[in-house]
């Protein structure tokens, strides 16, 4: 099982760099999730998930933040080094199909060049 911070990526917590990331950062839209990068000065990955207001329900929206969690911290989705990613998740229905969301990240992620 994996932990919840794989050695290679490390939670992003403060609002400061979530910001950054919001102005100066690339971003790709798809219908259930946006992805956006911004190079960072550590040899390390940061990711940050966040959820779209409107999606009501915290027990909704913390098992959408341990899905994309899971897909992340596992090794199917090696991240470049040195960036910061925040994704937000804003799926149309739910439940969400894992699935789905796994395909629709791997196709977000090659299209910014956030895969390694």
């Amino acid at each position: 099982m994996p932990t919840a911070t794989a050695p290679d990526k490390a939670p992003l917590k403060r609002t400061k760099t979530f910001s950054a990331i919001y102005r100066r950062g690339k971003w790709a839209r798809g219908q259930s999730l946006s992805i956006g990068v911004l190079p960072n000065s550590e040899r390390q990955t940061r990711v940050g998930l966040r959820t779209r207001r409107g999606l009501k329900g915290a027990v909704e929206r913390n098992r959408l933040k341990r899905q994309l969690r899971s897909m992340l911290y596992t090794q199917r989705f090696p991240l470049r080094a040195g960036m910061d990613v925040v994704i937000v998740i804003h799926p149309k229905t739910l439940p969400a199909s894992t699935i789905r969301m796994e395909d629709e990240l791997r196709t977000l992620c090659k299209h910014i060049g956030a895969l390694a």
